[in-house]
């Protein structure tokens, strides 16, 4: 099976997405929308009987859980790495592309500055 926990690939065409829907409900709304109207998503597999929705919830919180530990784990190592002395020749990484959600839960794209 593919890992598609770091496929850029698609980030393009998600932050086009994010700008247009401006909010992370609306955009979980089309993501949602879409497997409702253009898959069998909520269905399930057939032969899935009346289970295909309650599957269907339990894969988006396996899911997201499973994102939710990778983000914990990356905040962290990024606190144990603020937390040693760095040396003057180490580069810092520069953050590109990067979708911030504002105080009033639209999206911000603005362009950062560097």
């Amino acid at each position: 099976m593919a890992n598609y926990v770091d496929d850029e690939r698609f980030d393009g065409l998600y932050l086009n997405v994010a700008q247009s829907a401006r909010g992370i409900e609306p955009l979980l709304d089309t993501v949602f929308s879409f497997l409702r109207r253009k898959t069998d998503f909520f269905s399930g597999p057939p032969g899935s009987g009346e289970n295909g929705t309650d599957m269907a919830i339990q894969k988006v919180n396996d899911v997201l859980m499973k994102h939710a530990e990778i983000y914990k784990a990356d905040k962290l190592k990024k606190q144990k790495s603020k937390s040693k002395p760095k040396s003057k020749t180490t580069p810092q990484k520069v953050l590109e592309d990067v979708v911030e959600l504002g105080a009033d839960g639209v999206f911000d794209i603005s362009p950062s500055e560097q």
